[in-house]
């Protein structure tokens, strides 16, 4: 048990509550510094991507899919509605985004580490859809044997035996499902629908196919308590799915702000979200779940693993956001436009940020800390000429003040309390850095929310 007067420092300095939590996770964001791209200089500016990724022998692979059902409360990624004609073209769309980038020799002499189909919901896709992106992976870049294939998943989807086992088949071999809760009063308040019955049966379909399976869970969603909370994991330890991520809920989908300014007594008070926070880690260390933060192998989440490693990310799709260590751009948000430059031959990015060193220095700690290992001072040294205890001195003096990390001999890690209030710290780390950028700057969530509405 972490000592109290430690839980209360986190509380009082830097916890978020429910109406100031952003989610920033796992990446750095510094969304002032974005520059619009024009098409005209698209393809000086991928010869400059390409640069950036001379040294770099594997790749992982984003899909965004952002067609879904319904909107749900809790969701932040403002999804389209499913659409037949509208996703046919999308399809079409991705996978000669994907020639494109063929075309473009920034394949050559690389593999890919891990694919991952994210949204939305990717399986509003038909299994063929999946496998002919699959496929024009497959014939445009080498793809490492036994790499991890992962889609995330609507618990409605996956109600068909012969679904998942058809996504067995196309070399999906880790699903992600998203159930947020099993409470049936926050579900109804939230536009979701599942039963205990449906996710067991899921899970045991998955784990006789030997597919990988993630059960996404949510703290602070409009009603929770800590008791449902508490009946949740219950429900988990039985499931007992092979992975579990919890997250908590980010308030900046209008129709959940609608809702609390209607209802405010749904929004979890900040003590007890953070006695939630605090029981789910307790519970996921307990199970022997890794969890940003204390991070240790891939088995959990391959491609997070090596995300936070630093391999550089290559994301198809609108709204698509790709990494290399010096450079981040993102496609165009709009999927007409999107579709409409794909048309046209023009690879669809919309705008792109430069890291200046100290940027990286930044992320590097950022991604690091969410190691249990933390960041190698050696290694720190190695790549930018820096001592990381000067360059962060009083950053470190202020987390250290907290008794959120730990500096050992070659290594600067979370404690436990940092590890179990891993985003508070992420999230501490990014507002330091755009204080050191300008005063006036403020962190913004990293979904198109933030461009709307706060509560």
């Amino acid at each position: 048990m972490i000592d109290i007067n430690k839980l209360e420092k986190i509380k009082k300095n830097f916890f978020q509550g429910s109406k100031e939590y952003t989610k920033n996770q796992p990446d750095f964001f510094l969304p002032h510094k974005y520059k619009p791209l024009s098409p005209s200089i698209i393809n000086k500016f991928m010869e400059d991507f390409k640069f950036s990724l001379i040294n770099e022998e594997r790749l992982l692979i984003y899909i965004h899919l952002p067609f879904c059902f319904s909107e749900c409360v809790f969701c932040n990624t403002f999804p389209y509605k499913t659409n037949k004609k509208q996703q046919e073209i999308y399809f079409k769309s991705i996978l000669k985004e994907i020639e494109f980038y063929s075309q473009t020799g920034l394949f050559e002499n690389r593999e890919v580490q891990s694919i991952y189909f994210g949204g939305g919901t990717p399986t509003t896709f038909s299994n063929d859809n999946l496998k002919a992106i699959l496929d024009k992976i497959h014939d445009s870049i080498d793809v490492v044997n036994g790499a991890s294939i992962t889609t995330e998943a609507h618990p409605l989807t996956l109600k068909d035996e012969n679904r998942i086992r058809g996504l067995a088949e196309i070399g999906i071999n880790r699903v992600s499902i998203g159930c947020q809760t099993f409470d049936s009063k926050i579900l109804k308040i939230c536009n979701r629908t599942h039963s205990i019955e449906e996710i067991k049966k899921i899970i045991t379909t998955l784990n006789d196919l030997n597919i990988l399976n993630n059960i996404d869970m949510m703290t602070g969603l409009p009603g929770q308590t800590i008791a449902s909370l508490e009946r949740d994991m219950e429900i988990l330890e039985d499931i007992k799915p092979k992975a579990v991520e919890y997250i908590r809920h980010e308030i900046v989908n209008p129709i959940a702000i609608d809702i609390y300014k209607k209802n405010p007594e749904l929004i979890v008070k900040d003590d007890d979200l953070f006695q939630m926070v605090y029981m789910m880690q307790s519970w996921m260390q307990k199970q022997g779940y890794e969890q940003n933060g204390y991070y240790e192998n891939k088995d959990f989440w391959e491609y997070r693993y090596h995300w936070l490693k630093e391999t550089p990310i290559i994301a198809f799709g609108s709204r698509a956001r790709s990494y290399s260590k010096t450079i981040s751009y993102d496609n165009h948000e709009g999927i007409e436009v999107y579709s409409k430059l794909i048309n046209k031959k023009v690879l669809p990015i919309g705008r792109y940020i430069p890291l200046s060193k100290n940027n990286q220095m930044y992320r590097c700690l950022f991604l690091n800390l969410q190691f249990k290992k933390g960041l190698s001072l050696s290694s720190f040294k190695q790549r930018f000429n820096e001592d990381a205890l000067i360059v962060f001195k009083e950053m470190l003096k202020l987390l250290k003040s907290f008794d959120c990390i730990q500096i050992t001999e070659n290594y600067i890690s979370l404690t436990e309390a940092g590890a179990f209030f891993v985003e508070d710290v992420c999230d501490f780390i990014m507002d330091y850095t755009l204080k050191l950028e300008s005063k006036d700057l403020k962190r913004n969530p990293h979904s198109l929310g933030s461009t709307l509405s706060r509560l």
